[in-house]
C-alpha cells in the first residue's frame, strides 16, 4: 500500500479495545507517512489528551465505557474543538452511527473494511479540514474590514444582513456571543427606525397607541412612488479596534436636538424611543449628522487576552 502526503499527521485512535488499537495503529503507520498515532481507551480519555495536544483527526469506535463515541462527538461539537471525527463500525451500530453523523462526525467507516477505505477515507477528510482551517486561519488575519448594502424598505431583509455581518465579526475573533447579540440588536434597531421614520416618515407617536394603524401605514407607503424609491445605506467597517456602522437614510432627516433622550427615566417606556434607548445602551459612541438621516455607531473592540 502507498504511503499517503499528509506529512506530520497526528491521529487520535480511540478504542476500548487494545487488539484493535493495534490493527488500527498498524493500517495508520503502513499507510501514512510521518504520523504520530496516539490512543484512548473511551471518550473521556479522548477529551483528557485533545485538551493537550489538539489532534488533526480522531478515529473513534462507539461502544466504549465510561463515555462512547456518540457522546464523544457530541462534546467534541460542544466544546468547539476544530477536529475532524471518524466513526469506526460494527455490525449492529448503524443507528448510533447515524447519530454521531448527525451531530457532527465527519464520516464512517465500517470495521470490516479498514483495510480496503480507512486511508482513503482520511485523505479526503483531512484534505477538506485543512482547506476550511487554512481558510479560517487567513480570515483570522484580517486586519480591516469593509461592507456597504443597499436595502430596500423591507424590514426582513435586516436579520440576514445582520447574521452575515455577526460571521464576520465571529471569524475575526472580535467580540463574544453576548456582545455579537447587542451589536446586532443596535444595527437592527437604528435600520428599522431608518426605514420607518427616515424612508416612510412615519412618526413614532403612532406607536404608543394601537401599533396595527403604524404598521398598516408602513404597508401603505412602501407601494408609494414618493417612498418606494427610496434606500436605507449600510456602511459596516469591521477592524481589530472597533466596529463603525453608518446608517443613512433618503428621508428628509430630523433634528437631533430635539429628540427626546430615550435614556431618561419618563422615556423609557414609550415604545416610539426603545430603539434609541437600546441603541445608546449597546454601543460606545452614538452621534448623529447635522441633516438627521444618518447615524455612526461605533463598539470598542474589547483587547484579547494573549495581547498585553
Amino acid at each position: 500500500m502507498g504511503s499517503a502526503s499528509f506529512m506530520g499527521t497526528q491521529i487520535l485512535v480511540v478504542d476500548d479495545s487494545e487488539i484493535e488499537q493495534r490493527v488500527v495503529g498498524r493500517l495508520l503507520q503502513n499507510g501514512i507517512s510521518d504520523v504520530t498515532v496516539t490512543y484512548a481507551s473511551d471518550g473521556q480519555q479522548a477529551l483528557d489528551a485533545i485538551a493537550e495536544t489538539m489532534p488533526d483527526m480522531i478515529l473513534t469506535d462507539l461502544r466504549m465505557p465510561v463515555m462512547t463515541g456518540l457522546e464523544l462527538v457530541e462534546n467534541i461539537k460542544t466544546r468547539g474543538y476544530p477536529v475532524p471525527v471518524i466513526l469506526m463500525t460494527s455490525y449492529g451500530n448503524e443507528q448510533i452511527a447515524v447519530q454521531a453523523l448527525e451531530v457532527g462526525a465527519a464520516s464512517y467507516v465500517p470495521k470490516l473494511a479498514l483495510e480496503q477505505i480507512l486511508i482513503t477515507t482520511i485523505e479526503s477528510v483531512l484534505a477538506l479540514s485543512r482547506v476550511q482551517m487554512n481558510r479560517q486561519r487567513a480570515l483570522s488575519l484580517i486586519d480591516s474590514m469593509e461592507s456597504k448594502f443597499v436595502l430596500q424598505n423591507d424590514t426582513s431583509l435586516i436579520s440576514p444582513m445582520i447574521a452575515y455581518l455577526q460571521e464576520q465579526i465571529g471569524t475575526m475573533q472580535l467580540l463574544n456571543g453576548s456582545q455579537m447579540t447587542r451589536v446586532g440588536v443596535a444595527v437592527y434597531e437604528s435600520l428599522t427606525n431608518a426605514i420607518y421614520h427616515g424612508n416612510l416618515e412615519l412618526d413614532s407617536e403612532l406607536r404608543q397607541g394601537d401599533e396595527s394603524v403604524f404598521f398598516r401605514m408602513a404597508d401603505e407607503r412602501r407601494l408609494e412612488p414618493h417612498f418606494a424609491e427610496r434606500r436605507v445605506h449600510l456602511t459596516a467597517t469591521l477592524s481589530v479596534n472597533e466596529l463603525r456602522f453608518v446608517i443613512r437614510d433618503d428621508g428628509p432627516g430630523f433634528k437631533p436636538a430635539e429628540v427626546k433622550d430615550p435614556r431618561d427615566e419618563i422615556n423609557v417606556d414609550r415604545l416610539g424611543g426603545r430603539g434609541l434607548l437600546l441603541i445608546h445602551t449597546f454601543m460606545d459612541q452614538v452621534s448623529h449628522n447635522p441633516k438627521g438621516n444618518e447615524i455612526t455607531m461605533v463598539k470598542r473592540v474589547p483587547p484579547r487576552r494573549n495581547e498585553p
